[in-house]
């Protein structure tokens, strides 16, 4: 599915992965090992998804805007569905995971 025209890295999950990983490890019921897996994913978003402006904010790009599951005639689940939904940055759904997993990574 990576090399599927159109897919892109997308934040909001990303961070979910990174943020249950850390978790999981912090709470015990992973191996430790997976702390070094979810600290590799953060560092994934933040090299690939986060940006500094020229006024020095930092921004969290390429976010779903809304993807949902509402069936047809609308949100049907599919790659293409899901495809149609704008991009976006700085936008709640992947900010909240993104902090989450910042904040579980240092604990």
């Amino acid at each position: 599915m990576q090399d599927r025209e159109g897919n892109y890295l997308e934040a909001s999950g990303s961070s979910m992965f990174v943020y249950a990983l850390a978790k999981g490890v912090n709470k015990g019921y992973l191996p430790t090992k997976f702390e070094t897996i979810a600290n590799k994913g953060f560092n994934g978003l933040i090299n690939k998804l986060v940006t500094v402006d020229t006024d020095g904010e930092i921004h969290l790009n390429q976010i779903c805007k809304s993807a949902g599951l509402g069936g047809n005639p609308y949100r049907d689940g599919s790659y293409e569905y899901y495809l149609s939904e704008p991009i976006l940055t700085d936008n709640s759904h992947g900010l909240g995971p993104f902090i989450m997993a910042a904040l579980e990574l240092n604990r």
